[in-house]
């Protein structure tokens, strides 16, 4: 993402069980953050999903990151968790798009 010509962050996705648009990175540079990028970039990255017919997007986070709050706010829920060895839960999180 560009902001005024300087790059500011990015957002990277795949397909989860090569069907549902999956967000695994949400990134922004230091001195970029908290401006509302993040949430901008979101939508602007559902809309697309929405108009090329995906009904449901998907994300993750760690138990321990506030990113998890962001995403509530947004409206993604959770709907499951991961658990691996000496490691916070994965939590798994869905939005259905209208």
């Amino acid at each position: 993402m560009f902001h005024d010509g300087v790059f500011v962050g990015w957002l990277r996705f795949n397909l989860f069980w090569d069907k549902i648009p999956f967000m695994n990175m949400l990134y922004f540079l230091k001195g970029h953050r908290g401006k509302g990028y993040g949430r901008r970039l979101t939508c602007f990255w559902e809309k697309e999903m929405m108009e090329g017919g995906y009904k449901n997007v998907m994300t993750s986070t760690r138990s321990d990151e506030q990113a998890q709050f962001f995403y509530r706010k947004m409206g993604y829920q959770d709907c499951g968790a991961l658990r691996l060895p000496d490691e916070p839960f994965e939590m798994i999180l869905l939005k259905i798009l209208c």
